[in-house]
């Protein structure tokens, strides 16, 4: 249909503004719909289309029980109802999977409308994947170390704060791992900086090599690691764990054709033996990686019960 445009008052006739207005919405590169107080679809737009996979005359008429499974209908049925019954607008964010398979994060802005002596809901899916892959990559930067790509101090203290709580409602045993390389200021010196960054990146490498999936490794600074190993029922988990990590350390690494040896030290503290709260935890950790040290290093310890 063509819309006919008046050039010399340059106005569209009335009975053409509708076609107007679709045109628009459809270019618009937001899915958008409209249901009645029922719950049936009764327009969508191109970008809505896509977004379900079908055309509008097979959206049009049909509620969501018919376009999606379930339990995913039995979800958006009972948000649409919701809204019905309280009137006004809502939004919230949701992961959505498109009829090609993608998955978006997306917000959905939906608002009852009267119309015609019916109350109708206009529905919008704005598209903000870009907007939270940019949020997670800063989130992640937030809370990484820029050398080793092992957690920072500040992801360190909130995931240690998170697991004593989770210790306190499951009673189970958090080991908390101070790890020292022994003989790395020796390294820096003779090798240089340059040298010694590549130690601490393949040092870390050689303890994630070691440690579960649901660990976390964190370097606060320095040639200092700590290990948050958690949801243990005894201790002798982590006392493996350490004398694995303290022989991978001590094996040579080539870097930029120089041998380097080094052995590490390791502090171990228990939740809730050496204290309930990251603060303890860590500071009898310290204390142990002290006593290791002096006892010689290329050892672990793990104070007697405070």
């Amino acid at each position: 249909m063509t819309v006919e445009h008046d050039q010399a008052s340059g106005e569209f006739s009335c009975a053409d503004v509708s076609v107007l207005i679709q045109s628009i919405i459809n270019a618009l590169p937001v899915p958008i719909f409209v249901k009645n107080s029922k719950g049936i679809y009764v327009y969508c737009n191109v970008p809505f289309e896509k977004y379900v996979g079908k055309k509008s005359g097979e959206i049009v008429g049909r509620s969501v029980y018919d376009l999606w499974d379930a339990e995913l209908a039995k979800v958006y049925h009972e948000a649409d109802n919701r809204l019905f019954r309280a009137g006004g607008e809502e939004q919230y964010e949701a992961k959505v999977k498109y009829a090609d398979g993608s998955i978006h994060d997306v917000i959905f802005h939906k608002a009852i409308f009267p119309f015609s002596d019916e109350n109708y809901m206009a529905g919008a899916i704005l598209d903000i994947s870009d907007r939270k892959t940019a949020e997670r990559e800063l989130e992640r930067i937030a809370l990484t170390d820029s050398l080793t790509g092992v957690a920072n101090r500040h992801h360190l203290y909130a995931a240690l704060d998170d697991a004593c709580r989770k210790a306190a409602r499951r009673n189970c045993i958090i080991a908390v791992m101070g790890i020292d390389l022994d003989g790395f200021k020796e390294v820096n010196d003779t090798y240089g900086h340059l040298v010694g960054d590549e130690v601490l990146v393949k040092a870390a490498s050689r303890i994630k090599e070691s440690i579960r999936a649901s660990d976390l490794l964190a370097r606060p600074g320095g040639d200092e690691f700590i290990i948050l190993f958690d949801g243990l029922e005894r201790k002798d988990p982590a006392y493996c764990l350490a004398e694995t990590i303290l022989q991978k350390l001590s094996e040579e690494m080539e870097l930029q054709g120089h041998p380097i040896m080094l052995n590490a030290s390791i502090g171990i503290a228990f939740y809730p033996d050496h204290g309930t709260n990251p603060q303890d935890l860590l500071k009898y950790a310290d204390l142990a990686l002290y006593e290791a040290k002096r006892e010689g290093k290329g050892c672990f310890r793990s104070l007697v019960t405070p």
